[in-house]
Protein backbone atom coordinates (compact mmCIF):
# COMPACT_ATOMS: atom_id res chain seq x y z
CA UNK A 1 0.00 0.00 0.00
CA UNK A 2 1.38 3.18 -0.82
CA UNK A 3 0.82 6.09 0.94
CA UNK A 4 1.59 9.93 -0.54
CA UNK A 5 1.09 12.39 2.67
CA UNK A 6 2.16 15.70 3.13
CA UNK A 7 4.49 18.19 1.13
CA UNK A 8 7.80 18.15 3.26
CA UNK A 9 8.38 21.30 5.54
CA UNK A 10 11.31 23.01 7.79
CA UNK A 11 11.23 22.92 11.15
CA UNK A 12 12.87 24.84 13.72
CA UNK A 13 13.82 22.70 16.50
CA UNK A 14 15.08 24.89 19.94
CA UNK A 15 16.00 22.20 22.02
CA UNK A 16 19.44 22.09 24.27
CA UNK A 17 19.49 18.41 24.85
CA UNK A 18 21.86 17.10 21.79
CA UNK A 19 20.33 13.84 22.02
CA UNK A 20 16.87 14.44 21.39
CA UNK A 21 18.17 17.01 19.14
CA UNK A 22 19.55 13.92 17.19
CA UNK A 23 16.86 11.85 17.03
CA UNK A 24 14.16 14.55 16.04
CA UNK A 25 16.43 16.17 13.49
CA UNK A 26 17.17 12.28 12.02
CA UNK A 27 13.63 11.42 12.10
CA UNK A 28 12.68 14.53 10.25
CA UNK A 29 14.99 14.22 7.98
CA UNK A 30 13.97 10.30 6.81
CA UNK A 31 10.77 11.99 6.15
CA UNK A 32 12.44 14.47 3.65
CA UNK A 33 11.78 17.13 5.74
CA UNK A 34 14.57 20.28 6.24
CA UNK A 35 15.74 20.32 9.67
CA UNK A 36 17.02 24.05 11.57
CA UNK A 37 18.98 22.90 14.76
CA UNK A 38 19.35 25.62 17.79
CA UNK A 39 20.82 23.92 20.84
CA UNK A 40 20.11 27.67 23.30
CA UNK A 41 17.62 29.83 21.46
CA UNK A 42 20.37 32.17 20.65
CA UNK A 43 19.26 35.13 18.20
CA UNK A 44 15.89 33.08 17.94
CA UNK A 45 13.58 35.77 16.13
CA UNK A 46 16.86 36.65 13.84
CA UNK A 47 17.16 33.23 12.83
CA UNK A 48 13.48 32.79 12.27
CA UNK A 49 13.23 35.62 9.89
CA UNK A 50 16.22 34.32 8.28
CA UNK A 51 15.18 30.81 7.83
CA UNK A 52 11.29 31.11 7.57
CA UNK A 53 10.04 28.01 8.95
CA UNK A 54 6.57 26.26 8.80
CA UNK A 55 6.75 25.61 12.45
CA UNK A 56 8.43 25.83 15.58
CA UNK A 57 9.77 23.00 18.05
CA UNK A 58 10.18 25.36 21.26
CA UNK A 59 11.74 23.72 24.42
CA UNK A 60 10.46 25.30 27.84
CA UNK A 61 14.08 24.67 29.80
CA UNK A 62 16.55 26.42 27.93
CA UNK A 63 20.34 27.99 29.32
CA UNK A 64 19.61 31.33 28.37
CA UNK A 65 15.89 32.21 27.92
CA UNK A 66 12.88 29.81 28.92
CA UNK A 67 10.63 28.70 25.67
CA UNK A 68 8.06 30.66 27.28
CA UNK A 69 9.96 34.00 27.25
CA UNK A 70 10.76 33.03 23.82
CA UNK A 71 7.66 32.66 22.50
CA UNK A 72 6.22 36.11 24.23
CA UNK A 73 9.06 37.45 22.23
CA UNK A 74 7.76 36.10 18.89
CA UNK A 75 4.23 36.96 19.44
CA UNK A 76 5.15 40.12 20.42
CA UNK A 77 7.46 40.39 17.35
CA UNK A 78 4.35 39.63 15.34
CA UNK A 79 5.55 35.91 14.30
CA UNK A 80 2.93 33.96 13.79
CA UNK A 81 4.21 30.41 12.47
CA UNK A 82 2.64 27.66 14.49
CA UNK A 83 5.07 26.81 18.17
CA UNK A 84 4.58 23.49 19.52
CA UNK A 85 6.59 23.36 23.06
CA UNK A 86 8.30 20.40 24.54
CA UNK A 87 8.62 20.01 27.72
CA UNK A 88 9.07 17.62 30.84
CA UNK A 89 6.82 19.40 32.97
CA UNK A 90 3.58 18.31 33.32
CA UNK A 91 1.55 20.36 35.22
CA UNK A 92 -1.63 21.74 34.23
CA UNK A 93 -0.32 25.47 34.98
CA UNK A 94 2.75 25.38 32.69
CA UNK A 95 0.42 24.21 30.02
CA UNK A 96 -1.59 26.41 30.43
CA UNK A 97 0.47 29.18 30.40
CA UNK A 98 2.50 28.12 27.45
CA UNK A 99 -1.44 27.62 25.24
CA UNK A 100 -2.32 31.52 26.64
CA UNK A 101 1.45 32.85 25.74
CA UNK A 102 1.06 31.81 22.19
CA UNK A 103 1.79 28.20 22.04
CA UNK A 104 -0.33 26.36 19.53
CA UNK A 105 0.19 22.43 20.70
CA UNK A 106 1.97 21.10 23.62
CA UNK A 107 3.61 17.97 23.96
CA UNK A 108 5.05 16.08 27.11
CA UNK A 109 8.37 14.80 27.44
CA UNK A 110 8.98 11.46 26.17
CA UNK A 111 6.96 11.28 23.40
CA UNK A 112 6.71 8.89 20.62
CA UNK A 113 7.78 10.95 17.18
CA UNK A 114 4.48 9.40 15.27
CA UNK A 115 2.27 11.14 17.99
CA UNK A 116 4.87 14.27 17.15
CA UNK A 117 4.64 14.45 13.66
CA UNK A 118 0.78 14.03 13.79
CA UNK A 119 0.28 16.91 15.93
CA UNK A 120 2.83 19.09 13.14
CA UNK A 121 0.73 18.12 10.53
CA UNK A 122 -2.75 18.81 12.47
CA UNK A 123 -1.01 22.37 13.06
CA UNK A 124 0.19 22.93 9.64
CA UNK A 125 -3.03 21.55 8.43
CA UNK A 126 -5.18 24.22 10.34
CA UNK A 127 -2.57 27.18 9.23
CA UNK A 128 -3.09 26.46 5.71
CA UNK A 129 0.11 25.24 5.81
CA UNK A 130 -0.22 22.13 3.68
CA UNK A 131 -1.59 21.55 0.49
CA UNK A 132 -1.06 18.43 -1.19
CA UNK A 133 -3.70 15.33 -1.55
CA UNK A 134 -3.58 12.20 0.45
CA UNK A 135 -2.96 9.04 -1.82
CA UNK A 136 -3.88 5.37 -0.51
CA UNK A 137 -3.96 3.26 -3.44
CA UNK A 138 -7.02 4.40 -5.02
CA UNK A 139 -8.15 7.08 -2.47
CA UNK A 140 -7.34 10.70 -3.16
CA UNK A 141 -7.96 13.05 -0.52
CA UNK A 142 -7.80 16.64 -1.06
CA UNK A 143 -7.39 18.66 2.15
CA UNK A 144 -7.84 22.39 0.88
CA UNK A 145 -10.87 21.01 -2.00
CA UNK A 146 -11.92 18.54 1.23
CA UNK A 147 -12.90 16.49 -1.40
CA UNK A 148 -12.42 12.85 -1.46
CA UNK A 149 -12.46 10.35 -4.15
CA UNK A 150 -12.09 6.58 -4.73
CA UNK A 151 -10.89 5.36 -8.33
CA UNK A 152 -11.45 9.02 -9.34
CA UNK A 153 -15.82 8.97 -8.54
CA UNK A 154 -16.55 10.93 -5.65
CA UNK A 155 -17.31 9.91 -2.26
CA UNK A 156 -20.23 11.50 -1.52
CA UNK A 157 -22.30 13.37 2.16
CA UNK A 158 -19.77 12.61 4.04
CA UNK A 159 -20.02 15.39 7.12
CA UNK A 160 -17.35 17.48 8.21
CA UNK A 161 -16.51 14.95 11.28
CA UNK A 162 -16.64 12.25 8.76
CA UNK A 163 -14.19 13.64 6.44
CA UNK A 164 -11.82 14.69 8.88
CA UNK A 165 -11.77 11.27 10.65
CA UNK A 166 -11.35 9.77 6.57
CA UNK A 167 -8.30 12.20 5.98
CA UNK A 168 -6.89 11.76 9.64
CA UNK A 169 -7.03 7.34 9.48
CA UNK A 170 -5.91 8.10 5.45
CA UNK A 171 -2.66 10.11 6.77
CA UNK A 172 -1.99 7.20 9.52
CA UNK A 173 -2.76 4.17 6.87
CA UNK A 174 -1.83 1.43 8.10
CA UNK A 175 -1.34 2.28 11.32
CA UNK A 176 -3.56 1.98 13.75
CA UNK A 177 -4.87 4.96 15.46
CA UNK A 178 -5.39 4.87 19.01
CA UNK A 179 -8.49 6.09 20.46
CA UNK A 180 -7.40 9.05 22.29
CA UNK A 181 -5.33 10.70 19.36
CA UNK A 182 -8.47 10.65 17.13
CA UNK A 183 -10.66 12.11 20.53
CA UNK A 184 -7.79 15.04 20.86
CA UNK A 185 -6.68 15.24 17.25
CA UNK A 186 -10.06 14.80 15.34
CA UNK A 187 -13.01 15.71 17.84
CA UNK A 188 -11.20 18.33 19.86
CA UNK A 189 -12.17 16.16 22.91
CA UNK A 190 -9.64 15.21 25.62
CA UNK A 191 -7.62 12.28 24.98
CA UNK A 192 -9.13 10.52 28.21
CA UNK A 193 -12.58 11.46 27.82
CA UNK A 194 -15.09 8.94 28.02
CA UNK A 195 -17.38 9.42 25.09
CA UNK A 196 -19.11 7.53 22.83
CA UNK A 197 -19.23 9.92 19.85
CA UNK A 198 -16.40 8.30 18.71
CA UNK A 199 -17.62 5.12 18.14
CA UNK A 200 -21.01 6.85 16.40
CA UNK A 201 -18.58 8.79 13.74
CA UNK A 202 -16.80 6.14 13.08
CA UNK A 203 -20.43 3.92 12.44
CA UNK A 204 -21.61 6.86 10.09
CA UNK A 205 -18.31 6.82 8.45
CA UNK A 206 -18.84 3.40 7.53
CA UNK A 207 -22.52 3.76 6.87
CA UNK A 208 -21.83 6.54 4.35
CA UNK A 209 -19.16 4.63 2.27
CA UNK A 210 -21.55 1.74 2.24
CA UNK A 211 -23.93 3.99 0.56
CA UNK A 212 -21.07 4.80 -1.98
CA UNK A 213 -20.53 1.26 -2.33
CA UNK A 214 -17.25 1.22 -1.12
CA UNK A 215 -17.73 -1.08 1.92
CA UNK A 216 -15.13 -3.61 0.56
CA UNK A 217 -12.93 -1.22 -0.93
CA UNK A 218 -12.16 1.48 2.35
CA UNK A 219 -12.20 -0.55 5.48
CA UNK A 220 -12.18 1.18 8.79
CA UNK A 221 -11.36 -1.86 10.82
CA UNK A 222 -11.77 -1.67 15.10
CA UNK A 223 -8.34 -2.95 16.87
CA UNK A 224 -9.88 -4.21 20.42
CA UNK A 225 -8.94 -1.47 22.94
CA UNK A 226 -6.66 0.11 20.55
CA UNK A 227 -7.90 1.70 18.12
CA UNK A 228 -8.62 2.44 13.97
CA UNK A 229 -6.95 1.64 10.93
CA UNK A 230 -7.63 2.34 7.45
CA UNK A 231 -7.37 -0.10 4.81
CA UNK A 232 -7.57 0.24 0.94
CA UNK A 233 -8.06 -2.39 -1.22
Amino acid sequence: MNTTSDVSFTVLIVEDNPTVMRMLAANFEKKGDTVIESLDGADLIERIKNTQPDIILLDVMLPIKDGFTHLAEMRAAKIDIPVLMLTEKREVDDKVHGLETGADDYITKPFSFRELYARIRSNLRRKGGITKQVIVDQLRIDRLARTALFDSKPIDQLTKTEFDLLLYLAENSPRVVPHGELLENVLGYNAEAETKALVMHIANLRRKLKKNGLENSILVSSVPAVGYRLEVK
